[in-house]
């Protein structure tokens, strides 16, 4: 990918003067990182951030670990450190609709957890968001606990209201999004399916989390040793996450920008 992802901003996309852009997962973001003419780069914790411009715009681009609880801490503190106007949350998600195959790019319409009371994403953002991306509009559902098995999925799907068309799972778009509400920040969620419906993760990795409900490489290294037999699965796994990353950089720069229209 090239710095040509992003186009200079202009006329619809002079709404976007300072943008906030959050993953969870290096490796979600990565593809990106190269589109971003980064002037400081800093790292505290789990947090790895670099501040610059993206197509003309300022923007702070940073992951922040995985599960809740480094998420929504990790986003307090870049938009603690960068005033941004947007939030903008990026990352992979498990299928929950069966229709929805590997790759597919979905947008947050809603947002739901355990708790209630997510803040939406900001409609007008939004809007843009399908209308550059032919993102596929859905409901986020993020959980405690990573839904590893298909079974998980289609009972969580089934818990949804009938008739909903698309549904997607991860654990920390509603953390991100109540950070951003307590700044008073409009956000938008953008992801892509890395295991549809009907796929079962190859490993039970809610067993390989930290104390700080993040999943630990080292313990996934260790049960790829112990079971050799499931690394390429693993291994497709992680080919399709670095996939899903470049077309949501792609997607990314698509919503950022200009419009000559």
């Amino acid at each position: 990918m090239n710095r040509g992802l992003v186009a200079p901003a202009a006329a619809e996309a002079a709404i976007f003067t300072k943008v906030a852009i959050v993953a969870a997962l290096e490796r979600e973001i990565r593809a990106l990182r190269p589109a971003l003419r980064a002037e400081r780069r800093w790292k505290d914790g789990s947090i790895q951030a670099e501040e610059g411009s993206l197509g003309g715009i300022p923007a702070v681009l940073a992951s922040t670990g995985d599960g809740a609880r480094r998420a929504e801490s990790g986003a307090r503190d870049v938009l603690d450190r960068f005033e941004a106007q947007c939030l903008v949350i990026l990352g992979v998600a498990g299928g929950l609709s069966p229709h929805l195959e590997a790759g597919k790019i979905v947008a947050a319409r809603e947002v739901i957890d355990e708790t209630g009371g997510v803040p939406p994403p900001d409609p007008l953002h939004t809007r843009r968001l399908l209308r550059r991306t032919g993102a596929t509009p859905a409901i986020f559902v993020c959980t405690r606990s990573i839904l590893c098995a298909a079974r998980e999925k289609s009972e969580a799907y089934a818990r949804l209201p009938w008739g909903t068309e698309a549904a997607a799972t991860d654990l920390e778009t509603a953390a991100f999004a109540r950070a951003a509400a307590e700044r008073g920040l409009p956000y938008v969620a953008l992801r892509a399916i890395s295991d549809p419906a009907e796929e079962s993760l190859p490993l039970d990795f809610n067993a390989l989390r930290d104390s700080e409900g993040s999943v630990d490489g080292r313990r996934v290294a260790l049960a790829a040793l112990a079971r050799p037999w499931l690394v390429p699965s693993l291994w497709h796994l992680r080919t399709r996450v670095a996939l899903c990353s470049e077309s949501l950089a792609r997607a990314a720069g698509a919503f950022l920008a200009g419009d000559a229209s």
